[in-house]
């Protein structure tokens, strides 16, 4: 497959992934937003149902005059509000209104409204009726503290589904039009690199460039290439032999060489020389040619310089040198293995074998411990990473991160995607690590648990507490002990809880002790 074409469908393949991730987001928090927005309007319409006096006294006497005149004014309603429709029924669950006058009367359908009617408390229900599928809600009606029946309003699905996909196509066009641009930018990219490249496809120019590696490694002669100011730009195996250059030679400035005088003179001459000697220390000589490098300007743009060597004396000083460099491998490699060994070493010579072992097992089981705990009791796979991550700054950082042994995690509060349960702990983890100290004194204590239909989260650190500046606007956006360009930490904490119908909660005492408490009730498991 020529570049070209590699080039347009890597472009189109990334945009089609890109515009179909967002496209899908989009899809799915679209559907979330209208859904809520949904259930909200038909809360507001239900609770000024289930307060209507007619209703009521329809409910307690059951006047049917009064119920003909309720269902004409249940459906004024319906039809103003735009839902499918407004059931009023009683705590037998018959029904005293309905758009269709011939149902009136009758059990209403779906079995979903035995909780009103048991409960007394108001919910969301997706379930099947006279209408077919429809998203309803149901509320209960009192007369004093006593429940006297309830309200079902709702929408069908298709209504719902309508509505997203009515929304969604408003992305096609500008789907369509980011295809083609991606087409059209990657089609003059493609020509913009062919023409960089002088038409070659990659396997030509990769072809070219191992083939001439290998000519150059190969030579039995010294080759180095340097720009305009005399860097190198590259040698082959035996410039590498004969000068002692190695890789980190690449960029230095010959002129900073012994023998790089006589190097960069010849450069600057910007002609072609032949047969110079030169010598690179008391017993080894050189014997070099120089040629100038030009660019389709005809601009001088550095040298290519060939040379052999002229003695038997450079091939024993190499020899000599890499047995020197294994020496000092070998002996830096010692030193670094009697390091590590140094305190069970210490131990065992002291006989203090017990104290061996248990610094050595004390060592493993710290970690076993927090593997056990993180990989059987925290069940979303993003938290048990995000807390191995911390875990592990805090022991590169000299921190006692401590997580409780009690901590688990098997629900997530309703709509709650994991990003934010994470960005939650990620923060304010954040927070105690920047107020302790890294001495080893520092102590972070975190525990997350469910209890009573609640996810609670707890973390407390013996830092110095929160400045006294900062605690009336600790949530405000801007807001930080740090730099300038920090601040949203905490702001994007209490908004992420806010959103959820949590709660967050500090106390400074020996330290900070934060607590967040987030609803769970009707959450899925993980």
């Amino acid at each position: 497959m020529k570049l070209k074409t590699k080039i347009t469908w890597f472009v189109m393949i990334i945009l089609l992934f890109t515009i179909g991730s967002i496209t899908i987001l989009s899809y799915n928090q679209m559907k979330i937003l209208l859904t809520t927005q949904l259930e909200d309007n038909l809360f507001n319409i239900g609770n000024s149902v289930a307060e209507n006096d007619t209703v009521k006294e329809v409910l307690l006497e059951r006047n049917k005059d009064v119920q003909v005149n309720l269902n004409k004014e249940i459906e004024n309603i319906r039809k103003k509000t735009k839902v499918d429709f407004i059931v009023v029924m009683d705590m037998r669950g018959t029904r005293l209104t309905h758009p269709n006058k011939s149902l009136i009367g009758k059990k209403f359908q779906g079995n979903d409204q035995i909780k009103v009617l048991d409960t007394g408390r108001q919910y969301v229900s997706e379930s099947k009726g006279s209408l077919g599928n429809s998203l309803r809600i149901f509320v209960p009606i009192f007369r004093g503290d006593k429940q006297i029946g309830a309200v079902s309003i709702g929408s069908t699905i298709n209504v719902v589904n309508q509505e997203i996909n009515s929304k969604t196509k408003q992305f096609i066009p500008f789907i369509v039009i980011g295809l083609i641009l991606g087409i059209i930018g990657a089609n003059m990219l493609a020509l913009n690199i062919k023409k960089a490249i002088l038409g070659l496809e990659p396997k030509e120019i990769a072809w070219m460039l191992k083939e001439k590696e290998a000519i150059l490694q190969n030579v039995k002669e010294g080759i180095i290439a340097i720009d305009e100011k005399g860097k190198f730009i590259l040698f082959n195996k035996e410039a590498e032999n004969i000068l002692g250059l190695t890789k980190n030679d690449i960029g230095n400035n010959i002129a900073n060489y012994t023998y790089g005088n006589d190097f960069f003179i010849a450069l600057q001459s910007g002609q072609t020389i032949e047969n110079i000697e030169i010598k690179i220390k008391p017993e080894v000589s050189i014997l070099c040619k120089y040629n100038p490098l030009k660019n389709d300007k005809n601009v001088h743009i550095g040298a290519v310089i060939n040379f052999r060597d002229l003695t038997e004396v450079k091939h024993m000083a190499e020899e000599l040198t890499g047995i020197k460099k294994m020496t000092w491998a070998l002996r830096a490699q010692n030193h670094e293995f009697m390091n590590k060994l140094h305190t069970i070493s210490g131990l065992i010579q002291l006989e203090e074998y017990d104290k061996a072992v248990l610094f050595i097992s004390d060592t493993s089981k710290n970690r076993n411990s927090i593997s056990k705990i993180l990989t059987e009791q925290i069940k979303n796979s993003s938290i048990v990473a995000l807390l191995f991550a911390k875990y592990n700054k805090a022991e590169e950082s000299r921190i006692q991160l401590k997580i409780n042994e009690y901590s688990n995690l098997t629900y997530l509060p309703k709509y709650m995607r994991e990003d934010e349960l994470g960005s939650v702990i990620g923060n304010l983890l954040d927070n105690s690590f920047d107020a302790v100290k890294t001495d080893g004194t520092g102590i972070i204590n975190f525990k997350i648990y469910e209890e009573n239909q609640m996810l609670k989260i707890e973390i407390r650190d013996n830092g110095p507490g929160i400045s006294k500046d900062i605690l009336h606007k600790i949530y405000k956006i801007g807001t930080s002990t740090k730099s300038s360009e920090r601040g949203y930490g905490m702001y994007n904490v209490k908004k992420i809880i806010d959103s959820y119908n949590g709660t967050i909660d500090f106390k400074i005492k020996n330290g900070t002790w934060w607590y967040v408490i987030l609803p769970i009730n009707g959450s899925d498991k993980i």
